[in-house]
């Protein structure tokens, strides 16, 4: 039976799900029906008075709505937080409640779709934290998805890699998208940097202060001012672009015809879409390719979430002076961790080469280990692990693991941390 790809866009107002469909060869959105394109799950769950009964988005808004249960919404802010929530006496951690809104979420595909297994699920969220990513892994294995299947991305991420999935002269130049809900309104830019070999693409993204609650759009006023307020934004943020196309999304956009004066200006001589799911998409086609033996994006990828400097280091192999990687530019901070062991050879010293992508300026990190056991040159091994906090904080351990019988290891460490 086919294995399930994903994409889940998870956020505090609506949540969606993205599917890869090998009869299409592509990602689609996928609805709670037939006749639905796409569905947008409120993100709440509710439990129901007095039973284990669990409710999520529009049966919970009904259950809390008639008094029959407890409801609980912003799930991804009380995640990120760390925070709780008490029902009937009994404290939920977020990593509980968002268990059951994952699981109930992904009932969704398996039952519409027929399948049970999957193959790969990536989760995108407006932001990530490691506090956050460490608690969806936390709901993810406790439903026994295997680890390697499952990832996470931000909305930068997600929006690169749904565009560099479409037709290229989408995006030869550059591309925006405009993301319009109740969280605010987000502005992302899509730049090919030419001349570079492999290709960078890098994405910026800008929360704007004119973001506006979309309550206001409730009135023919409102409409207006929300019309007048998105043009401005977007006279200024396109001058003296060459934006080759505009992507609409999010629950503002909806129903887009009220936005009339906005829709001409970002139209002209430029070629916009619109529709709901673009996130989960991106997390689809994301989830599709960790699947494959080989990337389908032989590409740099630079945005909020990952890495824009490869670190690595210079090391004797076989004795030959080589480069050692042990992050790469591009890659996903959460997931860029190394680890490798060294033999010192007349130093005491180790050092780190940072590499910023398109600048010559390489920096270098350097740790004393000075704090480890004296012995004779050659017969002490390091063991060295690299973990990020984040796309600019790396830190990294070193352990004195000795050589051998003859010079035991004391399993002494030495952190560090750095900004990068």
């Amino acid at each position: 039976m086919q294995e399930l790809v994903l994409g889940i866009d998870i956020c505090d107002d609506y949540s969606q799900i993205s599917y890869y469909n090998p009869q299409a060869l592509d990602v689609e959105n996928i609805g709670l029906t037939d006749e639905e394109k796409s569905c947008m799950v409120p993100t709440v769950i509710c439990k129901e008075k007095g039973t284990d009964s669990w409710f999520i988005g529009e049966e919970a808004y009904r259950c809390a709505l008639y008094g029959r249960g407890t409801m609980v919404d912003k799930l991804v802010k009380l995640a990120g937080k760390g925070g709780t929530a008490t029902i009937e006496g009994v404290k939920y951690t977020a990593g509980d409640l968002l268990q059951i809104f994952v699981r109930q979420m992904l009932e969704i595909p398996i039952t519409r779709l027929g399948a049970r297994e999957i193959g790969a699920v990536v989760f995108t969220f407006q932001n990530k934290s490691s506090l956050l990513m460490d608690i969806m892994l936390q709901v993810t294995e406790a439903m026994g998805i295997p680890r390697d299947r499952v990832h996470m991305a931000n909305h930068a991420e997600a929006y690169l890699f749904y565009v560099i999935s479409q037709k290229r002269d989408l995006w030869i130049n550059q591309s925006c998208l405009f993301d319009l809900s109740e969280t605010g309104l987000h502005y992302y830019e899509l730049n090919v940097i030419r001349g570079r070999k492999p290709q960078v693409v890098e994405v910026k993204h800008e929360e704007l202060e004119e973001g506006f609650s979309l309550e206001i759009l409730e009135t023919g006023a409102g409409k207006k001012l929300g019309d007048t307020i998105l043009t401005s934004c977007a006279e200024r943020l396109l001058q003296k672009k060459i934006v080759t196309s505009v992507f609409l999304t999010g629950k503002g956009f909806e129903d887009g015809q009220w936005a009339s004066g906005f829709l001409r200006f970002v139209c002209n001589k430029r070629r916009a879409f619109a529709g709901p799911g673009l996130f989960a998409k991106g997390a689809a086609y994301m989830a599709c390719d960790s699947v494959q033996e080989t990337t389908s994006y032989p590409y740099v990828c630079l945005c909020e979430g990952r890495l824009s400097s490869t670190i690595s280091m210079q090391v004797n192999h076989e004795g030959r002076e080589r480069q050692l990687v042990l992050a790469s530019a591009g890659s996903d901070w959460y997931e860029a961790r190394a680890s490798a062991s060294f033999i010192l050879d007349n130093t005491n010293l180790l050092e780190f080469m940072v590499t910023p992508v398109g600048n010559g300026r390489q920096t270098k990190l350097a740790i004393s280990l000075d704090e480890f056991p004296a012995r004779p040159n050659k017969t002490t091994r390091v063991e060295v692990i690299a973990a990020f906090s984040s796309e600019s904080q790396v830190s990294i351990w070193v352990f004195d693991r000795g050589f051998g019988e003859f010079f035991p290891g004391t399993d002494q460490m030495i952190r560090q941390d750095f900004q990068i």
